[in-house]
């Protein structure tokens, strides 16, 4: 884990203007600065950058935040990786808490990231080792893969070998814990063995393909069977195996060469996807740098939003067979779903872009351009390849299922694009096209952004209630004292009965406070605690505050407020049980006027708060 006193200073040290002018275009807006929003398509800005609170707020988008979550959003990383691809741009060095957070593990992950950086520096010196497995594996390489040398070094590819002590040895002798050794998952170790020399390396006698993150640092290793290699008897005999599942790798949310590839990603650009690493290789040596490939799993939606943050457009170059062809029709929905715009491209059957492109790559990659696909025609070439001789039922059945795709997309706007093109694309009338997806839409109950339900005794006092909230809110968030003083008083009803969005945080965050686990306003980075929508308000109330303000004055007010508005909904209340109260019921009648008085009492003299 990052310190929090290093969290700070790089906080303190970088100005956001540097974070974010990378990404956007800014004008100078008075003291800020504005510019079209990252996250959403506009042609009239509304997102500011304000220096002067370290902050961003984006208006179309709702997404507001710090230098850190900036980063965050833009990249796709964690916070604990969004601080270090900032320390790491600035050049301020990163200081690690001694001991993990949870637990008594002695390691972070500094400690697993580095692990894997020798490991790969290990597996390189392997490969161009000069004994026989080096030049089989060089021979392997440079003959049955057809990839050159100079392939091998750009990409770090490396061979596990047989000398797996060795490499344990100089683990050690680096320092490394054992129990970051056997978190990084480079060994299989059996379960409940306290030796950590009985540890077998999991990649031996493999060639080694490095993974890495966003920010190009190893996290993990696809590893292939050479024939002619030996290896133990009691060897997995799989084609390839991968790293497991650590704390830096996990395969549904990483991309094999997608900090390669946004690299050369121009703005409006176009990822290509496919199947493997290899093909991902091979794609970049012939020129289509923008190249990228899934571990080796099913597509997610955390890849395909990772894919998102940089462009729409995605180029999916599928193998011929039918499995890329299920895999793609598994893929869509979410890709549109997503966001993305998404174009097919088939190559012959029994081939893949390794062995197609390995010759002759600009005829062929001509070739497969002009057969491109889009989403709908894709679809239509999926579901309806001979609509002429199929029943009127089967050809409704067909439909429905490209309905389901089409129903994913979010906009409405889009939807209609869509339903347009299917009508050329299956040579179906518009209008019955237009109907028929209303009718699947309604019959379904088909709700593609599904919206928080609210109660309908809540909307009144959120509307009432919600700016008061908000700048006392965005007043605790930037001062511990004030914090501190309403947490004293947080059991009050009138605090207890907030509906708010902003309400609702205030107290999770007044409760933090009152159990000594706020630590300013970077405790919304703990994502157990808050969630995106949450941090989102939250950042946003903190940009919205002036910061010439009294903030005392600004509490004391909200409080009054707060206090004036759940008295009186609690008169009303009153009020509303003498209307349905019988006349003869004169001893509830006598308790209800007791109430109102004491209410009409309590409008008088409001809490007082001791702010300092």
């Amino acid at each position: 884990m990052i310190t929090r006193d290093c969290i700070e200073k790089i906080k303190s040290s970088v100005n956001i203007y540097d974070i974010v002018a990378p990404y956007v275009a800014l004008k100078r807006c008075g003291t800020n600065w504005r510019g079209l929003s990252p996250f959403n398509q506009e042609k009239t800005p509304s997102f500011f950058v304000m220096p002067g609170k370290s902050m961003f707020r984006c208006f179309s988008s709702g997404n507001a935040g710090d230098i850190f979550r900036f980063i965050q959003l833009m990249e796709n990383v964690s916070f604990a990786e969004a601080v270090e691809m900032v320390a790491n741009r600035f050049s301020i060095p990163v200081e690690y808490e001694k001991t993990a957070t949870h637990g008594d593990r002695p390691y972070g992950r500094k400690a697993l990231f580095d692990l894997h950086e020798l490991a790969c520096n290990f597996f390189v010196e392997n490969f161009n080792a000069s004994d026989p497995d080096g030049e089989k594996i060089r021979r392997y390489w440079t003959e049955e893969r057809e990839f050159s040398l100079d392939v091998a070094k750009e990409n770090c590819i490396g061979f596990g070998g047989d000398r797996g002590k060795f490499l344990m040895s100089r683990m050690l002798a680096a320092k490394f814990s054992p129990a970051a050794i056997r978190a990084s998952g480079i060994f299989y170790h059996r379960e409940n063995d306290p030796d950590l020399s009985n540890g077998i390396l999991r990649f031996n006698s493999r060639l080694t393909i490095p993974i890495r993150d966003v920010q190009g640092r190893v996290v993990g290793f696809s590893a292939r069977f050479i024939d002619g290699i030996s290896r133990p008897g009691d060897f997995p005999d799989a084609k390839y195996i991968n790293s497991p599942d650590t704390e830096i790798f996990h395969k549904g949310s990483l991309l094999f060469g997608l900090h390669r590839a946004r690299q050369y990603l121009e703005p409006n650009g176009v990822f290509w996807m496919v199947e493997g690493q290899f093909d991902a290789m091979r794609c970049w040596k012939n020129g289509i740098n923008t190249a990228i490939a899934p571990q080796g799993t099913a597509i997610t939606d955390f890849q395909l939003n990772a894919m998102r943050r940089h462009t729409v457009h995605l180029n999916c170059m599928l193998d011929g067979d039918s499995a890329g062809l299920k895999a793609a029709e598994r893929m869509l929905p979410m890709a549109i779903a997503s966001g993305l715009d998404v174009k097919f491209f088939i190559l012959p059957d029994g081939n893949d872009p390794d062995s197609y492109f390995r010759e002759n790559f600009s005829d062929k990659f001509r070739s497969l351009q002009q057969g491109a696909m889009t989403q709908i025609q894709f679809l239509v070439n999926r579901f309806l390849p001979n609509k002429d001789s199929v029943t009127a039922q089967e050809k409704a059945n067909s439909m429905a299922r490209i309905y389901e795709v089409i129903a994913m997309a979010e906009s409405s706007v889009a939807r209609e694009s869509y339903l347009a093109e299917l009508s050329v694309a299956a040579n179906f009338d518009r209008s019955a096209i237009s109907q028929d997806f209303r009718s699947f839409t309604t019959k379904r109950k088909f709700s593609p952004v599904p919206q928080p339900e609210v109660h309908s005794e809540h909307k009144n006092s959120d509307k009432k209630l919600s700016s008061a909230e908000g700048q006392l809110l965005a007043v605790v968030l930037v001062d511990d004292k004030i914090a501190i003083a309403l947490s004293h008083i947080m059991e009050q009803p009138f605090l207890q009965n907030l509906h708010s969005d902003e309400g609702k945080i205030l107290l999770k965050v007044l409760n933090e406070v009152r159990n000594y686990s706020w630590e300013g306003i970077s405790t919304l980075d703990d994502r157990k605690l808050f969630s995106d929508v949450e941090r989102n308000v939250a950042y946003a109330v903190v940009a919205d505050l002036d910061e010439r303000c009294d903030r005392i004055d600004i509490s004391d007010m909200c409080v009054k407020k707060l206090h004036y508005n759940f008295v009186r909904g609690e008169i009303e209340k009153t009020n509303e049980q003498f209307r349905k109260i019988s006349l003869d019921e004169s001893d509830a009648i006598r308790t209800l006027q007791k109430h109102r008085l004491y209410l009409r009492g309590e409008l008088r003299h409001p809490p007082q708060v001791f702010w300092s």
